[in-house]
């Protein structure tokens, strides 16, 4: 086979293929393709084609899925392992400090995560547990009878333990992917069963996707008649993506009550990306910029998340929690 007989069939190839208006549009490559085995340019070989038609030339008769490459089932058929199966979900559990837990509450949240997702989703991550424990000792001053919103949630760990702290609203929210938003009323279901809660207790949360810096009137529908904001936002380990920070000020900044003069944004991080860490901090340079106070809680010392340089392995352990407030 010379290399202009090569270059039309690898038209029609199974990697390549042009889906043909017609059934002649077929037939004018296979006639292209033989032709030209005489060696004589493309040029000269659709000349011919168009001899043939001005001369009313019949093609052959072909069925739909006939292929000039031979039975067309087999052209379009995809091997049987090109497509891989979707992960399962999978589960993961919190369990509360035993001196945290009072009589009637759950001891222990268990969450399903989605199965692998490019949002992150699918992980229970270092900075939730460390939210989840903070809110857990501080839960009469910053949950109960609050109004409290968590931005990219994943499983929404820490909205769980709002719940635990009869905070007056929940909502968690995250990217509106399908799957990801399916999990957490997944999950917040689960955890009404499982408290063995009334459904007016269940209808405390609302499950909500939403893209960072959006309106958000749609978040502030949420609210009780008569708040003016939420009186704790949550950001837990989502100021990695540096790209998204004006953003996420941008919704904490529409969505704080003022008129709680104590609502606080809680931002709980790990800097998973050690040479990217000066990035992950200035966050809340640009907070300070865009009006906010700036308050550092802590820092804890965990695990890496993930297996990357050895000499980096105490930076990406930590985790650290701030406040930001007005």
């Amino acid at each position: 086979m010379n290399e202009r007989h090569r270059g039309c069939l690898c038209i029609i190839s199974r990697f390549s293929l042009i889906a043909f208006s017609s059934r002649q549009a077929l037939w004018d490559f296979s006639l292209a393709a033989q032709l030209d085995q005489s060696g004589r340019t493309l040029n000269h070989t659709y000349n011919d084609i168009a001899h043939f038609r001005d001369a009313n030339y019949t093609f052959p008769t072909m069925s739909d899925t006939e292929s000039v490459l031979g039975n067309g089932d087999d052209l379009f058929r995809e091997p049987e392992d090109f497509y891989k199966p979707e992960d399962p979900p999978s589960f993961d559990t919190y369990e509360r400090k035993p001196e945290l837990v009072r009589a009637s509450e759950p001891s222990k949240i268990t969450l399903r995560l989605v199965g692998k997702s490019p949002l992150w989703g699918h992980l229970l991550w270092n900075a939730s547990k460390v939210t989840a424990n903070y809110l857990d000792m501080n839960g009469s001053r910053l949950l109960s009878n609050k109004t409290v919103l968590e931005l990219g949630a994943g499983a929404g760990l820490p909205s769980f333990i709002a719940a635990i702290h009869d905070a007056r609203k929940v909502v968690i929210t995250d990217y509106p992917e399908a799957d990801l938003i399916a999990n957490i009323d997944y999950n917040v279901d689960k955890y009404a069963r499982e408290s063995h809660v009334e459904r007016t207790d269940r209808e405390r949360f609302r499950v909500a996707g939403y893209i960072w810096g959006n309106d958000t009137e749609q978040l502030c529908k949420f609210l009780p008649e008569g708040s003016d904001g939420y009186d704790l936002i949550i950001l837990s380990d989502v100021i990695f993506n540096h790209s998204e920070h004006a953003k996420l000020l941008a919704t904490c900044w529409n969505c704080l009550s003022r008129r709680n003069s104590d609502s606080k944004v809680f931002v709980v991080f790990t800097p998973h990306r050690a040479r990217l860490f000066h990035r992950d901090l200035q966050f809340f340079e640009d907070a300070i910029q865009l009006g906010f106070k700036v308050e550092k809680l802590f820092e804890e010392k965990w695990w890496p998340m993930f297996e990357e340089e050895e000499d980096t392995k105490d930076i990406r352990s930590m985790v650290y929690g701030y406040f930001l407030s007005f």
